[in-house]
């Protein structure tokens, strides 16, 4: 199983704070069923975005440790796609389209992410049974570990 994980969850995880209670279970879970992490490869833009230098250097340095997306599909030339999520010409929106249309076009089984927009558009395309809050994919992973049981 691929799971995606948004980069607002990659910076809750790696961040210099405790994480959630939740976060712990569902990043246990996931281990346990063996499932690969990724990152999407605009992730690190998103990250050398921060004008933080210090915290950015140190996002950069730990999203190494994950592998990335390879290849992972262009919604540029998907005119549906755009259609489908009311789609403006906001440039903060480039990255989380690119990375909602890589579960659209089935480059990973699910996303996880915190980012109440993504999951409006998710919606709207019949996916958000596949974008999913941290709280809902402990329930959704730990169905599956009880499955694999």
């Amino acid at each position: 199983m691929r799971v995606l994980l948004d980069t607002n969850i990659f910076i809750y995880r790696e961040n210099d704070h405790i994480i959630s209670y939740d976060l712990q279970q569902l990043l246990s879970v996931l281990n346990k069923l063996k499932t690969e992490l990724l990152i999407h490869p605009l992730s690190l833009e998103e990250i050398r975005r921060d004008q933080d230098a210090r915290r950015q250097a140190v996002m950069l340095s730990k999203i190494g440790a994950y592998p990335l997306l390879e290849m992972p599909p262009v919604p540029e030339e998907d005119p549906k796609f755009f259609y489908i999520i009311e789609q403006e010409d906001e440039a903060h929106d480039l990255i989380d389209n690119n990375i909602l249309y890589s579960v659209y076009k089935d480059a990973v089984d699910f996303l996880v992410t915190e980012d109440r927009d993504i999951h409006k558009k998710a919606i709207k395309l019949g996916i958000d049974n596949r974008v999913l809050l941290i709280a809902e994919a402990l329930t959704v992973f730990r169905g599956h570990l009880q499955k694999d049981s």
